[in-house]
């Protein structure tokens, strides 16, 4: 049974002959009252306080409720980041490989081409020796047989 402040104030004794001193139990009464008083007013202000407090607690939890969703969202949006990077690297290093791949057949085309060529300039050359030593042969043939006359 709760008492209060105000019970204890207007409490009052039965008097009898060898009893306490009115005036001594009148006093402690009050002063007890005044603490009860006191004692009240300081829980009600700590209840007050642990309000308070649970209500910030509550927010610091929205808070890191909403950070944790953040760096996760955060975390997810690096990964994706990353695997993207990853894919077109990899696209760009593939396309790199076709393009040298084409570049190397054009090449080795332009060699065959120039190494045909070349044959080509090479016989036409012993062609022409050929023929330009036959007809050198043929002067000399031709001189000799005019030196004899």
């Amino acid at each position: 049974m709760a008492i209060t402040p105000l019970e204890i104030r207007k409490q009052e004794f039965r008097r009898s002959l060898r009893g306490y001193d009115p005036h001594e139990v009148r006093s402690f009464l009050e002063m007890v009252s005044n603490e009860l008083e006191n004692l009240l007013r300081e829980n009600a202000a700590l209840a007050e306080k642990v309000k308070d407090l649970d209500a910030k607690i509550e927010d610091y939890r929205r808070m890191e409720k909403i950070l944790q969703d953040t760096l996760t969202t955060t975390q997810k949006a690096t990964e994706e980041l990353r695997e993207g990077a990853k894919k077109e690297a990899e696209t760009i290093i593939a396309n790199a490989r076709v393009e040298a791949q084409r570049f190397l057949r054009e090449a080795q085309a332009e060699l065959a081409r120039i190494k045909e060529e070349t044959k080509m300039v090479e016989h036409q050359k012993l062609l022409l020796v050929s023929e330009f030593r036959g007809l050198l042969e043929s002067y000399l043939r031709l001189l000799e047989r005019l030196e004899k006359k």
